[in-house]
Order: C-alpha cells, then sequence, then structure tokens
C-alpha cells in the first residue's frame, strides 16, 4: 500500500473520529445566561387568591426505548427507559392538568419500545375532560399528544392553555396534528417570561429545546414547591453536569443549544440555593419515584 493511501485512510479516520466527537461526545459551555428570579416567581404564585393544591398526581403513559448516550452527550449507548408522563394538580374545586402524554396510535411501535399503559391513558383522558385548565410544557407530541387526540376536543377547548409558540409549530408535533376545526378562533396564551395562572402555579418562559417550551412551577396547599421541567432537561444529569444532548439528536429535534445550556447553569444554581424545590424533569423515572417516596407525587389520576 503506497503512502498516498495510507494518507487518505489517515484522513478519512480522523474525520470520522472528529465528526464523532462533534456529533456524539462534545457539549459546549453555557454561553449566555438564563434569568430564573424565584422570588419573583414565589410572590406571582402567591397572588392569585384561592386554595393552591393540595396534591399532585401522575400517570405513567407509556416507556419508550432510548440510549443513554441520546440523552446526554458523552454517556454510554446503554439502553434506558424514557418514561412518559402526565401530571394532575388537584385543588379542593378543581383540578389543572400539565402535559397529556400521546395516543397509542400516534406512536409507531418502536418507539414505544418498554410499554404502553392504555389503563393509565383513558385515566388521564377521563381527567381532561374535567379539568378547569389544561396546559403543556411545550409542543412534541409525547407532551401535547393527548389533546389533539381527544375525542371531546371542542368540549376541552374551554380549559386548554395553549401558548402562541406551541400553536404556531406544528411541525414541531409531529407526527401528531393538531385538529383546525375545533380550535378555530381561539385565543392562545400570549406572555413574557411569567404568567400566574392558579393559585400557586406559574408559567416560566424557556425556549429552546422548541419554540414553545416552558417550565411550570407549583406551590402545593402545604408549602412545598416544585418545578416542571418539561423537556428543558430529559434528566436530573443534565442539570448536574451542565451537558446537552448530544448535537446529532439536537439536530434531529430542532433544539437551540445555547439557551437550552444557559437554562441547565441555571437550574443547577438553583437547586444549590433552594435545596427543597423538588425539580421534575421531562422523562427521569427515578426522580418520579424519588419524589413520590417523598410524598409530593401520588400516582395515578383522580
Amino acid at each position: 500500500m503506497n503512502k498516498r493511501r495510507w494518507l487518505w485512510i489517515g484522513v478519512v479516520l480522523a474525520a470520522g473520529v472528529a465528526g464523532y466527537y462533534a456529533l456524539v461526545l462534545h457539549s459546549p459551555a453555557p454561553q449566555s445566561e438564563f434569568a430564573l428570579d424565584l422570588a419573583q416567581v414565589r410572590a406571582l404564585a402567591d397572588s392569585v387568591p384561592g386554595e393552591k393544591a393540595g396534591a399532585v398526581h401522575y400517570e405513567e403513559v407509556l416507556a419508550m426505548r432510548f440510549y443513554e448516550a441520546m440523552v446526554m452527550a458523552g454517556d454510554p449507548w446503554k439502553e434506558t427507559p424514557m418514561p412518559v408522563y402526565s401530571y394532575q394538580l388537584v385543588f379542593p374545586d378543581r383540578t389543572l392538568i400539565v402535559d397529556t402524554a400521546v395516543a397509542r396510535a400516534d406512536v409507531k411501535p418502536e418507539f414505544i419500545g418498554l410499554h404502553y399503559d392504555e389503563a393509565a391513558y383513558q385515566r388521564m383522558n377521563a381527567a381532561m375532560a374535567k379539568a378547569a385548565q389544561i396546559l403543556v410544557t411545550h409542543e412534541h407530541m409525547d407532551h401535547i399528544g393527548g389533546i389533539a387526540a381527544h375525542p371531546q376536543l371542542a368540549q376541552l377547548r374551554p380549559a386548554l392553555r395553549l401558548t402562541a409558540e406551541q400553536l404556531a409549530n406544528s411541525a414541531g408535533m409531529a407526527p401528531v396534528k393538531m385538529p383546525a376545526e375545533p380550535l378555530q378562533g381561539y385565543e392562545p396564551l400570549r406572555y413574557g417570561g411569567l404568567l400566574a395562572i392558579a393559585p400557586g402555579v406559574v408559567l416560566i418562559k424557556a425556549p429552546g429545546h422548541t419554540p414553545g417550551s416552558q417550565m411550570v412551577y407549583v406551590k402545593r396547599a402545604d408549602g412545598r414547591e416544585l418545578l416542571f421541567l418539561g423537556d428543558v432537561s430529559w434528566r436530573t444529569r443534565n442539570i448536574e453536569f451542565v451537558r446537552e444532548r448530544p448535537l446529532l439528536m439536537t439536530l434531529l429535534i430542532g433544539e437551540k443549544r445555547q439557551p437550552v445550556l444557559a437554562q441547565f447553569k441555571a437550574l443547577k444554581a438553583l437547586r444549590r440555593a433552594e435545596p427543597g424545590l423538588a425539580m421534575v424533569p421531562g422523562h427521569d423515572g427515578p426522580a418520579v419515584a424519588a419524589l413520590e417516596g417523598a410524598g409530593l407525587l401520588d400516582k395515578g389520576f383522580q
């Protein structure tokens, strides 16, 4: 084999290693800041009159099959479950739903991977029909799909609290499609950084993962606090290490890495400053189990 051929082989190998590093292993440092003033959020949460939620329930509707390397850049190619949740805030006189999973018919069988709990989905469907407010952390199918597929979407309309950014991103919902007729003339939420929507409940705009991404702060009646992160962070590890999903994954889902990294940085600082604030990542089974064990979450919708 002549020297030129060896040279070309070396160039190809070097390009492959560099490409793999950039696409799978590397997570850049945050280059910007994300403003998250918990004192202001708390003040807004207390500004809405009425009793706060006495309990927070959850349903695990399905678990997708993922790999750790897809969740955080540099992690191994080890299979890991990606559970999909819906949450129910229970007030004395009403309920509020956060995230609505996705109907089985809208998920390819290979994506379901581990399990799909049809009974949990139907409990969530029934709870949505009775909820005073229904909102989603963002517009990806595994969070907004339950709204799109609901058989009584027109009846749900008064309870829906979808944002303008979420409704405008129909491509981000794919393969789920939001029916147009039941929502004709619907006026979505429009707000800046923060919006109080119920006693103890504040929306925190956090675009990056999608244009309509938002976190949901909840102060319970007993004073304990939760912060639902949606898919700002899939797992607690992303925040602990301030490490993004691999570039390959962010390109596939259309995520903007720097805004998300700034959110990781802010959330890590907040965890240190406020250890009593329970953060709920989008797809973290052990984190949800720990919060259930601590009495912050209860399994099964009412």
